[in-house]
């Protein structure tokens, strides 16, 4: 019996620094509004994210998005500093350049082009209970603790661990889906990269981390499982989705439910 409801929305207005929990979000172009609307680039370009540098983990940030304002502190330094969180911005620039030791610069983009899969997944959809059958398997971290790892926009409850990866068939064949009254099509499990095993609270890199969770991975999947069409070592959490155009201004809440419609054919 499907009861998946939404436990959980959030945002992260800087791509890479942390979130911020909303009880609904509008759907933008390509992306829920204000999520990844900005993001630091170096003087070649280049995002300035946990990809490449474990120290955004160090560098905590909470947000006053209707002031637009944030409020960066470094877990060495409690004391807090507050910006205007805009594009052009010389004080916090300088700020984030000293603090990275990387000449860089905030941009902003509404459009979900900061996204790490711009316009194909718009956002990603994970089960609390999926969460905890890793935190079982992945000893002496939170809950919040793996959360953070695998920054996702939608958590569900009243499911399974893992019952979102309903929400996509094999490789090329969607799922289409309503949650409360927008329309979604979810495509893919997300690979996962060298982010997850970086402790969000200190940015330690921890060896074993993505080893434990192929490990448990491997000993949750059913027999009848899709994910290693995707990869013959199941390094995937959370599911990617499509929000057509149609859906935009539209608003997900806290408590809506999902309704699987049907399977569709991905374009190539």
């Amino acid at each position: 019996m499907n009861n998946a409801k939404i436990s959980r929305l959030r945002i992260y207005p800087v791509k890479s620094l942390g979130p911020v929990d909303v009880e609904e979000a509008i759907i933008a172009r390509h992306s829920l509004q204000n999520d990844r609307r900005f993001a630091m680039i170096d003087e070649d370009g280049r995002y300035v994210n946990g990809k490449r540098t474990a120290r955004v983990n160090e560098l905590k940030a909470e947000y006053d998005l209707t002031s637009e304002l944030i409020s960066l502190h470094s877990i060495n330094n409690p004391e807090r500093r507050s910006f205007k969180l805009a594009e052009g911005n010389a004080e916090l620039d300088n700020y984030l350049s000293e603090f990275f030791d990387v000449k860089l610069q905030v941009v902003e983009n509404a459009g979900g082009e900061f996204l790490d899969i711009p316009v194909q997944s718009s956002v990603t959809i994970v089960s609390e209970a999926s969460l905890k059958s890793l935190q079982t398997d992945i000893e002496a971290h939170s809950l919040e603790n793996i959360r953070l790892r695998f920054r996702s926009n939608i958590e569900l409850t009243g499911v399974e661990a893992f019952w979102e990866e309903q929400l996509y068939q094999e490789p090329g064949v969607g799922v289409r889906f309503m949650l409360g009254e927008v329309e979604m099509i979810g495509i893919s499990p997300r690979a996962r990269c060298n982010v997850p095993p970086q402790n969000p609270a200190t940015g330690e890199f921890e060896a074993t981390f993505a080893k434990q969770m192929i490990a448990s991975r491997m000993n949750s999947l059913p027999d009848d499982a899709t994910l290693l069409e995707y990869g013959r070592v199941p390094y995937f959490l959370t599911v990617n989705v499509f929000v057509p155009g149609t859906e935009v201004g539209k608003r997900i809440k806290l408590n809506d439910k999902i309704e699987i419609v049907e399977p569709v054919k991905l374009s190539a």
